[in-house]
């Protein structure tokens, strides 16, 4: 089975998206940031969905939203980049060797894949404007990544 999350700061501001990139564009983009989790796995949801709470969520500072609809609604375009397989992914590492360390889950978990995601905000061209970030982000030696236009 297939449980997938978002992870977000509660509250978050858009920063500047220039941040991102080698040369700024001063279009005047904005930009938030989350990650996304996709566990395959096999056993009891409910006990998954409470793991995946307690390891990626700090309750204070951060909000989970359950499935694959993006928590932002109303970016020009979102990426998500990930490591390719076979690339060292510390923060999946650290996940997995804490779930093998446990002992009695209701579930199996046989799989992670992790995303970075960036929400942009803005005016202008989509296509020719994410083209610059992913050009500036991704790197095709160890990424991977997909751009979902507005």
């Amino acid at each position: 089975m297939i449980y997938e999350c978002e992870v977000i700061r509660k509250g978050q501001h858009a920063g500047d998206a220039d941040a991102l990139l080698y040369t700024p564009m001063k279009a005047g983009l904005t930009m938030k940031h989350s990650r996304t989790y996709r566990f395959e796995f096999e056993g009891d949801e409910a006990a998954l969905r409470a793991f995946a709470r307690a390891v990626l969520v700090d309750e204070v500072s951060q909000e989970i939203s359950d499935g694959t609809e993006p928590v932002v609604k109303d970016a020009l375009f979102h990426l998500d980049y990930s490591m390719k397989p076979g690339a060292l992914d510390l923060e999946k590492e650290a996940i997995m060797n804490y779930y093998r360390g446990r002992t009695g889950d209701a579930f199996v978990l046989n799989n992670l894949h992790i995303s970075q995601r960036i929400y942009i905000f803005g005016e202008g061209d989509a296509a020719a404007i994410s083209a610059r970030f992913v050009k500036d982000i991704v790197n095709p030696a160890v990424h991977k990544h997909q751009l979902c236009m507005a």
